[in-house]
């Protein structure tokens, strides 16, 4: 069942960051049960069926104005039925300008820069659909995606979330011709989430919102591996569905770009660090012990594994100091697989290349 959707006076509340910290502390609070705290008596109505949207599309921003036309325009063409939800994290530049140049779009300005996942968790607050996507400003929703994830949710309703294959694209949004394709079907997921062999981003998933009012919202203390927690609390106690379809386009990272995944390095160190933490989940803990030491082995060998390939690439683009970044924290993972001779093979063999390449230009 859906919770009933606040007035938007009632945000408010959120942009204080009291309410929704208090929140995210008490995990027994349901969602439905904070709406009712911070929505003054007498101003909300029941939401009828006929006028809820079928998706809510919500998309956090914060000074970069120039991206959300684009953004905005991908979630027009994702769905027929579609609430468009732009929650600006406190700008100071001209996104409350451009945003209200956008017609039949709901738009929320916090008055407190609250991060990624605070602004997501405002927009889930302020929607009134059963399900729900998150687009970053500088990403794209393929036409039809959220019909498309709709219509597998309407068709199974045991499950959380359903997910489907991501196209990579660089900066200019020229397609690379990579793919980010889970296994496709329907199944638990829950392991292969919570030790990061499930290539999964909140760019391709639709939620159910129901999953909200279980687990909680996102943890905003959870810089850039926010979504990731989300999606393992939610494996734990749904099965996920894997479609074979496209349904986004995402804007790689430079070490440069500015976004929030650029320093992956920082990212996977924190997500080792935050795996600790959910290995308090019911599931884990009644696991054997066998199960979450190859669990933990698991995750430190493909961290590893991932920084030394990412490193790899970064010398190909001549983005020295970061190759070294992903390098060291390699070795300070895990430096027994990051010093296996064919890795360190590899990476002399590229160095090689570039300082080659370097010398005859």
């Amino acid at each position: 069942m859906s919770s009933p959707a606040p007035d938007l006076t009632c945000l408010t509340h959120i942009q204080t960051h009291t309410r929704l910290d208090c929140y995210l502390k008490n995990s027994s609070t349901t969602i439905t049960e904070y709406l009712a705290d911070i929505s003054p008596r007498g101003e909300r109505t029941a939401i009828g069926p006929e006028d809820m949207p079928r998706a809510s599309i919500i998309i956090p921003t914060f000074n970069r104005p120039h991206l959300l036309p684009r953004a905005v325009e991908s979630a027009r063409a994702a769905g027929k039925d579609v609430e468009i939800i732009v929650v600006d994290d406190a700008s100071v530049d001209e996104t409350a300008a451009v945003c209200s140049k956008f017609a039949g779009i709901k738009h929320i300005r916090l008055e407190r820069n609250q991060g990624v996942a605070g602004a997501r968790n405002a927009g889930i607050l302020a929607s009134r659909s059963d399900y729900i996507a998150f687009l970053d400003d500088d990403d794209l929703r393929l036409p039809g995606s959220i019909d498309l994830q709709s219509d597998a949710l309407d068709a199974n309703p045991d499950v959380g979330f359903v997910c489907g294959v991501m196209l990579m694209a660089n900066q200019d949004y020229s397609l690379t011709g990579e793919r980010s394709a889970p296994p496709a079907g329907k199944g638990d997921r829950f392991w292969e989430l919570l030790q990061l062999e499930f290539p999964v981003m909140p760019l391709c998933v639709l939620i159910r919102k129901e999953c909200f009012a279980r687990v909680g919202l996102l943890n905003g203390r959870l810089r850039g591996i926010d979504d990731w927690d989300i999606l393992v609390r939610i494996a734990e106690l749904y099965p996920a569905m894997i479609l074979e379809d496209a349904v986004g386009i995402y804007r790689c990272p430079t070490p440069r770009s500015g976004q929030g995944s650029s320093s992956q390095a920082s990212q996977l160190t924190r997500a080792l660090a935050h795996q600790r933490q959910l290995f308090r989940l019911p599931r884990v803990m009644s696991a054997t012990n066998t199960q979450r030491r190859s669990a933990r082995r698991k995750t430190v060998n493909r961290v590893a594994d991932t920084l030394l390939w990412n490193a790899a690439g970064l010398l190909r683009a001549k983005a020295f100091d970061s190759a070294a970044a992903n390098i060291f924290t390699a070795l300070r993972v895990n430096p027994i697989r990051a010093l296996r001779p064919g890795a360190l093979m590899k990476l002399e063999q590229l160095l090689v290349a570039v300082r080659r390449e370097s010398l005859n230009q």
